[in-house]
């Protein structure tokens, strides 16, 4: 017998499944989701803490971050931008970093500091919001 012996597969049957069509889809729409989550939210955020800067200055601005609609848009805010760092970073790191064991321990350390920027951003907000 040969060593190489005829698979009776095709070609799109012994590929599929195999490589970045698995995810990526998925994470494709995630980054997508999260930019049209940015625009609102961005948005609002500017027009109203340039108002109460401007209005009022810091306390002004303290003042409007305490209302429950500002704070929950800061929150959306922050954590939609800090996931869609995660996903471009991913990708980024992903295509340009060929080697795997740089990249994996790279990608864990984004993503852990990134999870702790969104904590202590949480954290934050719900200080302002609380008035603690």
């Amino acid at each position: 017998m040969s060593e190489k012996t005829k698979s009776l597969r095709s070609p799109l049957g012994v590929a599929r499944g195999l490589g970045s069509a698995k995810s990526g889809f998925e994470h494709w729409q995630l980054e997508r989701i999260t930019a049209l989550m940015l625009i609102p939210t961005a948005f609002y955020l500017l027009i109203g803490f340039l108002n109460h800067v401007v209005a009022g200055g810091y306390s002004g601005a303290m003042y409007w971050l305490q209302s429950p609609l500002s704070a929950t848009f800061a929150l959306l805010f922050l954590l939609a931008g800090l996931r869609h760092l995660t996903c471009g970073l991913q990708v980024v790191m992903e295509d340009y970093i060929p080697k795997e064991r740089i990249r994996l321990p790279l990608l864990f350390v984004v993503k852990f500091v990134i999870a702790a920027m969104a904590i202590l951003g949480s954290l934050s907000i719900a200080k302002i919001f609380f008035g603690v």
